[in-house]
């Protein structure tokens, strides 16, 4: 009991903090202005996992089609890097330089130049400076960057994290006020399996029927398992992983809410071993010499993580090792709607 009056003591400090913040902000007494190029920002309420770096990549080529290639860019803070400051992110560079998420996007965009830089306004101005064929940039997680004044912006939701009865951290995972989402031009509710209804998730997150905001909704499409790194053969010489055999494998994750993923895998194999770190976590050589060890001495058919955790592991400390990556993909429940949506927006703010 007293722990929970502590937690909820603090809770309404930090709200107080938060509100007194964007209430400078919404007075102008901090100011807010608008980036060097157009922006669509993304981001959440809540600490963990909404998707977002899916999401980036879906609405960075939903982008592509409304606007065409080489119009479109992408600027994340970089967050897990050990480096300040704005940097281009290439495909040459390990994640504790440039952060695994903004890796991620720069290996599955390759035609769009992906930057990292705490501060989003400097970074647009760099990235129009570098890159003058630029139009808009997609800024992931930069909701509560108010310093910045996005063009569009979008507030992800989790239909398996619902906002309605959650509570300010510490108390709870809500690092915003739930009130912010009517500052945002659309809603999405990210998670939402294709059969579930997008009005009882709405109303989860204390949505009501009657908002006037734009309100749409997406899944995530886990990938056939790769190899990794990209190329390199099984050790064992088995090109696949087969539900059928039902083989032993050791799950790795370095995600939030590393459940989902790990529960995924015992649909298809037997899951010998978890290993669980934090969210970004840079592995370490003692962590790949214990992966071999438990690898040989379990006789494991191979190691699995998710494509975000694979930016953080080292080749060349992880040889002789049958490591397989899983990706996921954001896909909307109704294409057609969002695109439509996202096309009238860009029209109305091109004007």
């Amino acid at each position: 009991m007293f722990r929970r009056l502590i937690l909820r003591g603090l809770a309404f400090a930090f709200g107080a903090v938060v509100r007194l913040r964007h209430g400078l902000f919404d007075l102008g007494i901090l100011p807010s202005r608008p980036g060097a190029l157009k922006t669509i920002v993304l981001g959440n309420l809540t600490v963990g996992g909404t998707g977002k770096t899916p999401t980036t990549e879906r609405i960075a080529r939903d982008l592509q089609n409304i606007i065409g290639l080489k119009k479109i860019g992408i600027l994340s803070r970089g967050y897990g890097r050990k480096t300040k400051g704005f940097h281009w992110v290439s495909s040459g560079m390990e994640a504790i330089e440039c952060g695994d998420e903004p890796l991620l996007l720069r290996k599955n965009l390759p035609d769009v130049p992906v930057a990292v830089c705490e501060n989003r306004l400097k970074g647009l101005r760099r990235m129009k400076a570098d890159h003058p064929e630029l139009e808009w940039v997609v800024c992931d997680d930069a909701f509560q960057h108010r310093r910045l004044k996005p063009t569009i912006s979008l507030l992800l939701l989790d239909a398996s994290q619902p906002i309605a009865a959650d509570s300010m951290l510490p108390a709870g995972r809500l690092r915003d006020l739930p009130e912010r989402m009517h500052h945002a031009d659309a809603l999405v509710i990210t998670r939402l399996d294709p059969s579930a209804s997008l009005d009882e998730a709405a109303s989860a997150h204390g949505i009501a029927k009657a908002t006037a905001l734009p309100l749409f909704a997406s899944y995530m499409q886990p990938q056939p398992l790769l190899h990794w790194p990209s190329g390199a053969e099984a050790p064992n010489g088995d090109a696949t992983l087969s539900p059928d055999r039902r083989e032993r494998i050791m799950a790795v994750a370095g995600i939030a809410r590393p459940e989902r993923f790990m529960d995924r895998l015992t649909e298809r194999f037997q899951v010998v071993r978890r290993e669980c770190f934090p969210d970004h976590r840079a592995f370490t050589e003692k962590d790949y010499k214990r992966w071999r060890r438990i690898a040989e001495g379990d006789r494991l058919q191979a190691i699995i993580t998710t494509e975000k955790d694979a930016m953080r592991i080292k080749p060349e400390l992880t040889q002789g090792m049958n490591i397989r990556c899983e990706a996921i993909k954001a896909e909307w429940h109704d294409t057609a709607a969002f695109q439509s949506w996202l096309r009238t927006a860009i029209e109305r703010c091109t004007k």
